[in-house]
């Protein structure tokens, strides 16, 4: 069996609507063209066969990290299945890919107060509150379009992501500072943090600059500083606060526990400080 380079170039367009159609988000059918590019790129002859399929897979080995290159496969193999040829896909690098065991590069409770009081010092109210409303409810920056005036008025809202709908739920202290904020600046519906085009949300690009603003303004490691920090930061305090690892997977939308497991470990300082509790 082999599979015709120029029929699999046509496709793409088709596939991409497909994507669509299943909602995907943009950044994951983003991800999928890219690599599926990637390869066809590489590709030099009119046909495919699995030989080459595993030739690329090799090539790939060379050049990036097992992780990397089974993220890559599966974009390839997703798309070939789709055209309805299953039987070229290659298997992913069976290598035990290990996760890490620290995670430093995350944001501490320590400097997660100091950028809301340099944000709160400064005027910068929306990226304050968006720090905030991240950290105390584990969304995920893409979500941030549920987080309406009437979504926080009743409490909670549902979100529908990564094909499947969960609930998030905000506390009571965080609705009422958010219904202050939309007061102060005038917002009565809709989204609570909106971007530049009147009904949309605020672009992620425009988050991640402010944080990386302010952190570099009170000398916080940029490399700590990215939305997701502030999820890691919640994940990581409800475990010690509440401890509920399944729980915790269902408001982080999580399929696998594995996943959330990684929210719980703790960095190299947290480590070296709790073996001087040993007393040995």
């Amino acid at each position: 069996m082999y599979l015709k380079k120029r029929h699999a170039q046509e496709k793409l367009c088709d596939y991409e609507k497909d994507m669509n159609r299943q909602e995907l988000s943009a950044r994951t059918i983003h991800k999928y063209l890219t690599d599926i590019m990637q390869w066809l790129e590489q590709v030099e002859e009119p046909v495919i066969t699995k030989e080459m399929l595993i030739s690329y897979k090799r090539k790939l080995a060379g050049k990036y990290k097992a992780a990397t290159v089974n993220s890559k496969i599966i974009s390839v193999n997703r798309y070939i299945k789709w055209l309805g040829f299953a039987d070229l896909t290659v298997r992913t690098r069976t290598e035990r890919i290990q996760l890490p065991n620290v995670l430093d590069k995350m944001i501490t409770k320590e400097n997660y107060f100091a950028m809301l009081k340099f944000a709160r010092d400064t005027g910068r109210w929306k990226i304050c509150y968006i720090m905030k409303t991240i950290a105390g409810t584990g969304l995920r920056i893409g979500e941030l379009k549920y987080v309406t005036v009437q979504a926080i008025t009743d409490g909670c809202t549902q979100i529908w992501n990564k094909r499947k709908y969960r609930t998030i739920y905000f506390s009571e202290l965080l609705c009422e500072e958010l219904l202050r904020y939309c007061n102060m600046i005038g917002i009565e519906q809709g989204v609570v943090f909106p971007g530049r085009t009147e009904g949309e949300v605020i672009a992620s690009a425009t988050v991640w600059k402010d944080l990386k603003y302010i952190a570099t303004s009170i000398g916080i490691p940029k490399d700590t500083v990215f939305p997701h920090s502030f999820r890691h930061l919640f994940a990581k305090n409800y475990m010690e606060r509440i401890g509920d690892i399944t729980e915790l997977a269902d408001i982080l939308g999580h399929s696998r526990l594995e996943t959330t497991w990684i929210y719980t470990k703790t960095t190299s300082a947290e480590k070296r400080k709790r073996l001087e509790l040993l007393d040995l």
